[in-house]
C-alpha cells in the first residue's frame, strides 16, 4: 500500500516569500526599490510582524533584500556582485580594460535605450527626467557627480522592463560608478566635455521620451563612441612619449 504523508499547512512566512518572489519575477519589484516599513508591510499583507520579520530575514539571507539601519528595506539584484569589486580594481589599473568595458556598454546601452523608448511608462520617464535635471544642475554648478551619471544609465536599463537585464545592470552599477569616476577625471580636464556629456544624456532622454527607439539606440551608441574617442585622444600623447 502506498504510504502518503500528511501535508502540513504552509507557514505564513513562506507565503510572504512566495509573494515577494512573484513580484520580483514579474518585474514589479526592481533592484534598488525601497519597500515600505515593516509596520506598513504587515498592514498591507495583512499579517502580524513576527512572520513578516521571519520572511524578511530569510529573504536577506538569500540575498534578495538588504535590511539597512532604521529598518529601511532595499531590493537587491539577483545576480552575483562578488565579481564586481575585483573587476573595478582591474579596470581602474589597466586603461585597456576600460575600453573593453566601453565595448560592452555600447552594445548593452544602445539596446536598452532602444527598448526603453518602446516600453517606458510615464512613471519611468518622470524618474529619468529627474535624473537628467539633476545632471543639468550639476553642470551649471560645475559639480562632478559620477553617481548621477551611473544612475542615468542603470535607470534606462530598468525601463526596458526586462527583469533579467535590469538585475544584470544593477549588479554592474558599482562597476559603472567606479569606472565613471576614472573616465570623468580624465575627460573633464578638457574644456567643453562636461557640457557635451550633459547634452548627450539629454538627447538620449528626449528620444526615449518621444518614443523614438531608433534614435534612442543611436544616441546611446554615439555617447559611448564620444567617450571612447576622447579617452583615446587623451592617452595617445602619453603612449607616444613612453
Amino acid at each position: 500500500m502506498v504510504s502518503f504523508r500528511k501535508i502540513s499547512p504552509k507557514k505564513i512566512s513562506d507565503e510572504i516569500i512566495e509573494q515577494f518572489m512573484g513580484l520580483l519575477g514579474r518585474g514589479e519589484l526592481k533592484p534598488g526599490d525601497s519597500l515600505p516599513s515593516e509596520r506598513e508591510l504587515a498592514d498591507l499583507i495583512g499579517v502580524s510582524r513576527a512572520p513578516l520579520r521571519e520572511a524578511l530575514n530569510a529573504l536577506q539571507a538569500m540575498g534578495f533584500v538588504e535590511i539597512q539601519p532604521r529598518s529601511k528595506i532595499i531590493v537587491k539584484s539577483m545576480t552575483d556582485k562578488a565579481l564586481m569589486d575585483p573587476l573595478s580594481v582591474f579596470i581602474t589599473e589597466d586603461i585597456d580594460k576600460l575600453f573593453e568595458l566601453l565595448e560592452m556598454r555600447r552594445a548593452m546601452e544602445s539596446w536598452s535605450a532602444y527598448l526603453a523608448a518602446e516600453r517606458a511608462t510615464q512613471e519611468d520617464i518622470a524618474k529619468l527626467q529627474a535624473i537628467v535635471k539633476k545632471d543639468q544642475a550639476n553642470l551649471k554648478r560645475g559639480k562632478d557627480d559620477a553617481k548621477t551619471d551611473a544612475d542615468f544609465h542603470v535607470t534606462i536599463a530598468a525601463m526596458t522592463h526586462n527583469t533579467i537585464f535590469s538585475h544584470l545592470m544593477a549588479s554592474c552599477y558599482h562597476l559603472i560608478w567606479n569606472t565613471q569616476r576614472v573616465s570623468r577625471d580624465r575627460m573633464f580636464l578638457k574644456r567643453g566635455n562636461r557640457e557635451s556629456i550633459a547634452e548627450q544624456h539629454w538627447k538620449i532622454f528626449e528620444a526615449i521620451r518621444t518614443k523614438d527607439p531608433q534614435k534612442a539606440g543611436r544616441e546611446a551608441a554615439n555617447h559611448i563612441d564620444f567617450v571612447e574617442s576622447e579617452l583615446r585622444e587623451m592617452i595617445a600623447p602619453k603612449e607616444e612619449t613612453a
